[in-house]
């Protein structure tokens, strides 16, 4: 076994020199993987948010009359502002996630423990808020997207079952297809910013 055995990363880090990858492994985290591979999971989410324009561009004809307005791609529904708020939540932890990893890079060699603590501390707290609660945002907005390819039926069921209309226009005019081309160009941003802080 040697310090760099790319078979065995986890004895990799406990041997290597890395303190931060040291730390990294010892700690009890709910996400355990490399800060790459958790840029590469947000970036899949926002692809995920962006699949919005495809399901909603797709209705049926029923829906789409049934729909707020009559145009879903253009309207601004309420449950899109749960969306709204995913994404931010993604670009807002993967901004953390890459000043973490930056400051790691630049400073490693003089950062104290309790230092490199800090710094895993707000990566699994960014962690924790882009994948758990943002991912779980994005998923139901896109599961509510969803409903209008179960048919008109299921649609009006929704929509009269619910306390508040969740298709229902907002104040803000936020359309359907704005969130989803920014959520894609996001996508591709936050995958090649993994792809660049990939270890070679």
């Amino acid at each position: 076994m040697t310090q760099t055995d790319p078979n065995d990363p986890i004895a990799d880090a406990l041997l290597g020199e890395s303190t931060y990858e040291r730390l990294r492994v010892e700690r009890y985290a709910l996400i355990k993987r490399r800060i790459p591979q958790k840029l590469r999971y947000q970036s899949g989410l926002l692809f995920a948010l962006a699949l919005v324009v495809p399901i909603v561009a797709t209705y049926p004809s029923s829906v789409q009359a049934a729909f707020p307005g009559g145009d879903p791609l253009w309207s601004s529904p309420l449950v899109l502002w749960v969306g709204v708020s995913a994404g931010g939540i993604q670009l807002g932890t993967a901004t953390c996630l890459v000043a973490v990893a930056i400051a790691r890079r630049r400073y490693e060699h003089h950062l104290s423990e309790s230092q490199v603590h800090a710094l895993l501390n707000v990566e699994d707290v960014a962690s924790m808020f882009g994948l758990a609660t943002g991912g779980f945002a994005i998923l139901i907005t896109v599961g509510f997207f969803l409903v209008g390819h179960a048919g008109v039926d299921t649609f009006t069921a929704v929509v009269e079952s619910a306390p508040r209309d969740p298709y229902g226009q907002t104040g803000v005019s936020v359309p359907v297809i704005i969130v989803g081309v920014a959520a894609a160009i996001s996508s591709c941003g936050v995958y090649a910013v993994g792809r660049y802080l990939s270890p070679e």
